[in-house]
């Protein structure tokens, strides 16, 4: 039986729209740590780096790493539970057929050979 594709659901688009957005804000910041980190004059980026580290204590750089992991690690989640859905949904459509082929096969008595 050919797997076919389903559509997406609202709730997939939007969970895929809304971490994607939080995956860019992490990389964002993360290039914007990596830029401090290796910019040789002080300038507004380098001050800013410093005042989140000393509200938050870590910088761009970290704060973007944790940001990205974050984003990352729940699409997976939002991935695992689709696939779950669409697996199931698969086995279900799967079953119904094999359901539907099966024809109750009748034995005559009298045409079997007894010995």
């Amino acid at each position: 039986m050919k797997k076919k594709l389903k559509q997406l659901s609202i709730f997939e688009i939007i969970a895929y729209c809304i971490l994607l957005l939080l995956g860019l804000w992490g990389l964002i910041y993360t290039l914007l740590g990596f830029i401090c980190e290796f910019l040789s004059i002080n300038s507004g980026l380098r001050y800013a780096n410093n005042y989140i580290k000393n509200v938050f204590g870590t910088g761009f750089l970290t704060c973007g790493l944790i940001v990205l992991g974050v984003s990352v690690v729940a699409a997976v989640v939002v991935l695992l539970i689709n696939a779950k859905k669409s697996d199931r949904d698969f086995e279900k459509a799967q079953r119904r057929s094999a359901r539907l082929k099966k024809k109750p096969e009748v034995v005559d008595a009298e045409s079997s050979p007894v010995e």
